[in-house]
């Protein structure tokens, strides 16, 4: 039994720090789906560790390691994407997002036709 003290322990601590760092989390997020449009992977990631750099001399609390994954999917809704025909990649994780989050319909160049399989599957 104190071990699963322990282990309840460590569960609220990383919850706690979770929501602390939320607000800056969420933040970038937002950003993420204003900006991201058609920019390749390594500029996004780019971007994203500018905009961390700027939130930390801001003062706002940030995580390290933000993404858009982390921030607004969970991993069951990410593996539904994927057996519904969205390729593996983090880019086109964060584009199924952009898809799934954003309030405009997105343009979608797609000469591989992946995403159009992938919006027609889950209809």
């Amino acid at each position: 039994l104190a071990d699963e003290g322990v282990r309840w322990q460590k569960t609220a601590d990383t919850i706690q720090r979770q929501t602390d760092l939320l607000v800056g989390d969420v933040f970038l997020s937002a950003a993420c789906i204003a900006y991201y449009g058609a920019f390749t992977g390594a500029y996004r990631q780019e971007l994203v560790r500018s905009w961390i750099d700027s939130c930390k001399q801001k003062s706002i609390p940030v995580s390290e390691d933000c993404t858009l994954r982390g921030t607004l999917a969970s991993p069951v809704e990410v593996r539904e994407w994927n057996i519904w025909g969205l390729p593996t990649d983090d880019v086109s994780i964060d584009n199924g997002i952009l898809v799934t989050r954003g309030k405009r319909w997105p343009l979608m160049i797609d000469p591989q036709t992946q995403a159009n399989k992938w919006v027609k599957n889950m209809e």
